[in-house]
């Protein structure tokens, strides 16, 4: 993970890890077709290389972000489904700005709509109090 490509880090290049960052979440709606917010990690620690966490000598688990399950946001399938709300912009689909072909997006592109993308869907995060399948599915 390039941190310092997240923004507010730029000077973190020899950084191990960043902390206080929102993580946001995103896959292809495997019916609609277009990427969606699936849920976020908000004061997420991220890290710059995989961490292990090993349960069991063959539950081997890899991770680059952590962080504590209250601050931990799953969309409901039903909730991620609302195109309007939650899609998340791809240069592909004609957008100026948001994901190309990697699987990581920084949001770092100098674009004033990007910026009104970004500050409405902080806002959605940050007001967000529907179902939370974390809880539901926690084991």
């Amino acid at each position: 993970m390039r941190s310092e490509n997240i923004a507010g880090c730029e000077l973190l290049k020899k950084e191990e890890s960043v902390d206080d960052v929102l993580v946001v979440y995103c896959a292809k709606h495997p019916a609609h077709k277009f990427t969606t917010v699936v849920g976020w990690y908000k004061h997420a620690t991220v890290f710059r290389h995989y961490q292990e966490a090993v349960f069991a000598p063959e539950d081997i688990q890899y991770y680059n972000a952590i962080a504590n399950s209250s601050d931990c946001v799953l969309l409901p399938a039903g909730i991620r489904s609302r195109k309007v709300q939650w899609e998340v912009p791809r240069k592909s689909n004609g957008w100026a700005y948001g994901f190309g072909r990697a699987n990581v997006w920084y949001a770092s592109e100098e674009d004033s709509r990007l910026q009104d993308y970004l500050a409405r869907l902080e806002k959605q995060i940050n007001e967000y109090d529907g179902e939370n399948w974390i809880e539901k599915y926690a084991e």
